[in-house]
Parts: structure tokens; C-alpha cells; sequence
């Protein structure tokens, strides 16, 4: 089976609950993003507009990768479905942070 490629959160943890804390997680396990998941976190935090909106096979589109790699890395984060992962970019646009 395919094992994460990075360990954040740890198994058991919630998945981040903000865009700052994804940015978090992907700068402490920057050393095991490899890849396409790590084009997919590239691409998310370059292009919040894309992942607040587009679908997870739009993004796997514009990102490169496949489908599965987007989903797998939303899986890594520990979030259950894209949408989740998505709301993350939603109300971080909402605050005006981007």
C-alpha cells in the first residue's frame, strides 16, 4: 500500500484547520513531499483561487498530476474528502488573506 510521503499530522490528528497551518504542514514536511504530491502543494498554495473553486480533477489538470495524487496528498493532510481540503482555501478568501 502506498505509504504518506510526509509525516504531518501524525495518524490520529486532525488535518489542519486553516490556510496557515497547511502552509505549516507542508513547510515541516517540505524533506518527504516528492513528486506530483509535491507539485500538488506547490500548486495550492501558488494558485488558492484555482483550489477554492476547481475540482480535484481540474487542479490535478492544471497542477500536472493525476487525480489520485491530489487526492492522495488531501489523504496525507488527513482530510476525508477534497471539499474539506477546498473550504480550507474558501474561508482563507473569505478573511481576505489572500
Amino acid at each position: 500500500m502506498d505509504q504518506p510521503s510526509f509525516a504531518l499530522p501524525a495518524h490520529g490528528q486532525r488535518p489542519p484547520a486553516s490556510v496557515p497551518e497547511l502552509k505549516e504542514a507542508f513547510r515541516l514536511g517540505a524533506r518527504g513531499l516528492k513528486g506530483g504530491r509535491l507539485e500538488v502543494a506547490k500548486f495550492a498554495l501558488s494558485h488558492p483561487y484555482d483550489i477554492a473553486f476547481a475540482s480535484a480533477r481540474e487542479v490535478a489538470a492544471r497542477a500536472g498530476v493525476s487525480t489520485s495524487t491530489v487526492m492522495r496528498l488531501i489523504n496525507d493532510l488527513g482530510f476525508e474528502k477534497y471539499a474539506a481540503f477546498q473550504n480550507l482555501f474558501r474561508e482563507e478568501l473569505r478573511r481576505g488573506r489572500q
